[in-house]
């Protein structure tokens, strides 16, 4: 294996990473694609450990910790754009919404109520940064909407 790997420069390993970091094929069509990643502290029953969080959309992400354990998450309280819509201004602010997410996120120390899962198995949960509702803080940004059972087109 590691003479097969031996002629790949880095810029090569570089490229491959998008693809190999992208959602399976058997996730569904709503799966997301992993836009980057970023530090934070999670605290949970007054114990905080250091996490990797890979910010998939303006309304989810998921969480790395430590021992190998993975766990998507998706804020209960809001309705993000998707990034992989029809029109080109949906598009644009799902980019802005996961942006600002992984901003708010980034070197925070960050807490969560979990409600419920979702139907892909994703834990539901208000998500909060420095004692800040973080769903409230994006919907005041207007990045994005309040959710409602039923979803509002973005174009």
């Amino acid at each position: 294996m590691e003479r097969a790997l031996s002629y790949l420069t880095a810029a090569t390993i570089a490229a491959l990473i998008p693809t190999a970091i992208a959602a399976p094929a058997d996730a569904g069509a709503r799966s997301a694609i992993i836009r980057f990643s970023v530090h934070a502290t999670y605290c949970e029953n007054s114990a905080c450990e250091p996490v990797t969080l890979q910010i998939s959309g303006g309304d989810s992400f998921v969480i790395y910790r430590w021992g190998n354990h993975r766990q998507p998450i998706r804020i209960a309280n809001i309705d993000a754009p998707d990034g992989r819509a029809r029109c080109m201004g949906e598009k644009e602010r799902a980019m802005l919404a996961a942006d600002r997410l992984g901003q708010l996120l980034n070197g925070s120390t960050f807490t969560m109520a979990r409600v419920s899962t979702d139907r892909r198995g994703s834990s539901l949960a208000f998500v909060s940064v420095d004692r800040w509702d973080l769903g409230h803080v994006l919907i005041r940004a207007r990045l994005v909407w309040p959710w409602e059972p039923r979803h509002r087109s973005w174009c």
